[in-house]
């Protein structure tokens, strides 16, 4: 039986993971994780050939107040 490796494995600093994390960790006000995560986005962001300003690339708008998953 293969091994199956884990999707976030697979991708490990994926700009729109990174994206995703790093904003949500803010509005959540969760400091701590922060600033290694924005360091790491700032590093995937300037390998991108397109703007990255959100988690997903067909999400348009930001929703607020349902948290960092909605």
């Amino acid at each position: 039986m293969a091994c199956a490796v884990q999707r976030c494995a697979e991708h490990p600093d994926d700009v729109w993971a990174l994206h995703g994390l790093v904003e949500c960790l803010k509005r959540r006000g969760e400091s701590e994780e922060l600033p290694g995560l924005q360091a790491k986005l700032a590093a995937a962001l300037a390998r991108t050939d397109v703007p990255i300003i959100s988690s997903w690339l067909c999400r348009t708008s930001v929703q607020t107040g349902h948290g960092c998953c909605h």
